[in-house]
């Protein structure tokens, strides 16, 4: 492929934007800064077509890698890459301007969702294929690192896993980084775990470092909080239980103290740790706008205030105290279903 090269002004030096170097590039893979910035110096000059191989072979790294390096850029306005008449591609540079600033970076994490990623497309990768790819020193270096982690050498299908966790799944060498320390330091050392975990953070748009240390952050900490709860801590949160807790951290936005405050009223009525249970209650708090206990305790004192005002029959013995609309649910059959599709999940590697 051929490039051409050309930007909004030609003066007799270099410019570097500032905003370049204070809002992208910090938050950028290393190699795709090289190549920006080598395709910036071919602005300011004349000269012939430049192929990808030739910027490859100069950055020494992979051609793919420069076409990626572009493609991101593009994404982020930076860059277009159009094709002319003649069947060459153009890269026009743009001029930098501010990001929009995130609004809540452990929400975008948790919330934002793409299309679910189909394993049966996920690509094998060659012995010869890797060697080449681990020329690369941001691959070798990934690769070093995640034997370090695992305290083991890497088989050839773990060498081919980890490299599809960056070209399948496009998440940065950053990023994949902070998922194997996160999944080892949980004491997950199966290949498999980690490549399920990598395709949840695909899959959720886990793709920057802040998003990635976020994501981290709310298992270790929320997660394991609510998991302690229920008395579940000596083990990790099947995708199910994920979702719960996704939900009510995120889409419900509660506080932390108001969760296991459901979690300790679950127990205390239905004698174990059922999510369900739990969401009911949560979903009623969250539908009474319930934002702090203040909010719960008034609740309470209008739960009681009807029940003392009605007169329940001779015949009817009273039930336990909550304070949620009872729905006629069959709770021991919900109970039973949803413990089978956690240790159906537990047994293929969560």
């Amino acid at each position: 492929m051929l490039l051409q090269f050309s930007y909004p002004q030609y003066p007799s030096s270099i410019p570097l934007s500032l905003i370049f170097i204070k809002e992208y590039m910090p938050k950028a893979n290393g190699t795709f800064v090289k190549v920006y910035l080598y395709g910036l110096s071919y602005c300011y000059q004349k000269n012939d077509d430049l192929s990808l191989q030739t910027i490859g072979n100069t950055l020494d790294i992979l051609e793919s890698d420069v076409m990626k390096a572009f493609e991101y850029w593009q994404k982020l306005g930076l860059v277009q890459i159009q094709e002319n008449t003649k069947g060459k591609f153009q890269i026009e540079y743009k001029i930098p301007i501010a990001p929009i600033p995130e609004q809540s970076k452990i929400n975008e994490t948790l919330v934002s969702k793409t299309k679910p990623i189909s394993i049966q497309s996920k690509p094998q990768y060659g012995p010869k294929e890797l060697s080449i790819y681990r020329k690369t020193p941001e691959i070798d270096q990934l690769f070093k690192i995640a034997e370090r982690y695992l305290g083991r050498m890497l088989t050839q299908q773990d060498l081919s896993t980890l490299y599809s966790f960056y070209d399948w799944l496009r998440l940065p060498i950053e990023v994949i980084e902070i998922l194997l320390e996160h999944c080892i330091s949980n004491g997950h050392r199966n290949m498999r775990y980690i490549e399920k975990v990598a395709i949840n953070w695909a899959e959720d748009g886990v793709f920057t470092i802040d998003q990635a240390k976020a994501r981290a952050y709310i298992f270790n900490t929320e997660y394991r909080k609510i998991m302690k709860a229920f008395g579940l801590s000596q083990r990790d949160p099947a995708p199910v239980e994920v979702n719960y807790m996704k939900k009510w951290l995120t889409e419900y936005d509660l506080p932390l103290p108001i969760i296991l405050e459901a979690c300790k009223r679950t127990i205390e009525n239905t004698g174990k740790p059922t999510f369900a249970y739990a969401d009911s209650i949560i979903t009623h708090w969250h539908q009474n706008k319930v934002k702090q206990w203040e909010d719960i305790k008034k609740l309470d004192e209008t739960y009681f205030q009807k029940k003392n005002t009605s007169k329940p029959s001779r015949s009817q013995r009273p039930s336990r105290f909550v304070n949620f609309e009872q729905k006629s649910w069959d709770f021991e059959k919900l109970e039973r279903l949803e413990q089978e599709y956690i240790d159906k999940q537990l047994s293929e590697g969560r």
